[in-house]
């Protein structure tokens, strides 16, 4: 979902006026609501795979109609896009439409994982010293 929205460019000296579609937000679907859609009945290989596919289809389900969805402090997926801007607001269609992506944001599981996660530069072998 979307609007048309007006606004001035502020890095030109003239600041015209443009237009560009936004995205309207929605509330979050959090993560015990997005369990809920979902039945447990086991553990076994067959009834894990069976969750983990009902997981990603609600995934999909709620974000094809506009939701933000929480796996808890793992993190969030969001539908977004990127629009480019129109001089008037009869230009502003769809076609203005660049880019459509779902955007991660971590939540503290993932952020905590990402701050230990050991970083290093990719040397070639030829090029690092033996072990002594």
């Amino acid at each position: 979902m979307y609007r048309k929205a007006k606004m001035r460019l502020t890095y030109r000296e003239e600041k015209p006026e443009v237009f560009k579609l936004r995205q309207l937000t929605y509330p979050q679907v959090s993560y015990e609501q997005l369990c809920g859609m979902i039945q447990i009945v086991g553990v076994n290989k067959a009834q894990t795979k069976a969750v983990v596919d009902a997981l990603l289809q609600a995934l999909v389900h709620y974000m094809e109609i506009g939701h933000g969805v929480s796996l808890g402090s793992f993190g969030s997926f969001k539908p977004t896009f990127t629009s480019k801007t129109a001089r008037s607001l009869e230009e502003t269609t769809l076609e203005t439409v660049k880019v459509k992506k779902i955007q991660f944001y971590p939540g503290k599981d993932f952020k905590e994982m990402l701050s230990k996660l050991d970083m290093e530069e990719n040397v070639p072998v030829s090029e690092k010293e033996p072990e002594p």
